[in-house]
């Protein structure tokens, strides 16, 4: 009797450690289904295909003489910088007046001028330019100073744009 009392609480024994392994096994696999990462849906993307065009940067319809943006470019090596700016023009005119002025405390250090050809824009309603001078020099280095670009048309329009950069 002894032996058949012993045999069935091993027996139960035996059933308890399956139950809870069992248990254990789903509980691992469950988690590892909640943890797993997920694939994120593929992002689309915009790549022309044959017969399309794709206008990634679209610039507003010109309205009047307008100067967009300014910026500077170093002579590698030479503490000299090309100064240029861009914008557009509605006016009918052939050429446009690029004045550059580095200013310092008040106090203009550094002044440029170039005449420019316009280039016809009609996606804009109007003309573009790009100016740039010729490698400058004497420009402050490593102090805050203002950037002050003035165009001028043919008609006497002016427009300007300005910054404060530091010349490294």
């Amino acid at each position: 009797m002894e032996n058949e009392t012993t045999q069935t609480q091993t027996n139960e024994e035996s059933s308890i450690v399956y139950v809870v392994g069992a248990i254990i096994v789903v509980a691992v696999i469950v988690a590892a289904v909640l943890m797993w990462p997920k694939n994120k849906p593929a992002e689309q993307t915009t790549t022309p295909t044959q017969g399309t065009t794709s206008n990634v940067v679209t610039k507003p319809a010109l309205t009047k003489l307008i100067c967009e943006s300014e910026w500077f470019n170093p002579v590698v090596g030479y503490p000299k910088y090309y100064l240029s700016a861009q914008g557009g023009d509605i006016s009918a005119g052939t050429q446009v007046e690029c004045t550059f002025t580095i200013i310092k405390d008040k106090e203009a250090v550094v002044t440029d001028t170039v005449m420019v050809p316009v280039t016809q824009a009609p996606e804009r309603g109007g003309t573009t330019f790009q100016c740039t001078t010729k490698a400058l020099e004497k420009i402050p280095q490593n102090v805050p100073v203002t950037m002050v670009t003035t165009v001028k048309n043919e008609a006497g329009l002016s427009a300007s744009c300005s910054g404060s950069v530091v010349f490294r």
